[in-house]
């Protein structure tokens, strides 16, 4: 099989148009790397391999940082839709397209099972009266409404959803660096007894 020596040429913009404003997607950028598995599944990961899971993280933040910079160099370069479905049209082959775009999609399916898991098993704590699978048919609702809405509209909600979680990481990390220097020496269990934070 001989590969052309002239790869295939892309479509150009294909009448794109910028809705999202910056503060937008950088929050969504953000808010996109911290998912379900920081709040709830690092708990398991925690246990299991103890202060050493941050070297993981690290070095996980630093793959997918390479991968990012990858990703928007050639955004720039080609800026059509399909992103890095394109990507692997233009320089591997229409193979590797296709299974890239298959992969993300199962990729994306299984995200937002997990998402839809982790409030179901948030609520039941706050609302333990509740079935489970109310809160999974309302928050699937809800992402649908909200990936079916305006760019716009999309663009606002995502960046405050975003903003909740980096607000809920600082406190995470202001909590826990009292509690690391010894400031608060009593348990959060002792603190939720006497009714004080």
């Amino acid at each position: 099989m001989m590969l052309s020596a002239e790869p295939a040429r892309l479509p150009t913009e294909e009448g794109l148009r910028r809705k999202l404003v910056p503060r937008q997607i950088a929050m969504m950028a953000i808010g996109g790397a911290i998912g379900v598995g920081l709040f709830l599944g690092s708990t398991v990961t925690i246990r299991l391999a103890g202060p050493g899971v941050i070297v993981t993280y690290a070095i996980g933040a630093l793959i997918a940082l390479v991968m990012g910079y990858a990703l928007a160099e050639m955004a720039v370069v080609h800026p059509v839709a399909g992103s890095f479905g394109v990507f692997a049209d233009r320089y591997l082959s229409p193979w590797f397209g296709f299974v890239v775009r298959a992969t993300y999609a199962f990729v994306q399916i299984l995200a937002i099972g997990a998402e839809v898991t982790a409030v179901a098993i948030y609520f039941s704590f706050w609302f333990p009266g509740v079935p489970p699978w109310l809160w999974v048919v309302g928050m699937a609702v809800a992402l649908v409404a909200v990936n079916t809405a305006q760019v716009g509209v999309f663009g606002e909600l995502e960046y405050w959803f975003a903003l909740i979680k980096v607000v809920a990481i600082l406190a995470f990390i202001a909590v826990g660096l009292v509690l690391a220097t010894g400031i608060r020496s009593s348990s959060p269990a002792t603190w939720a007894s006497k009714g004080s934070p």
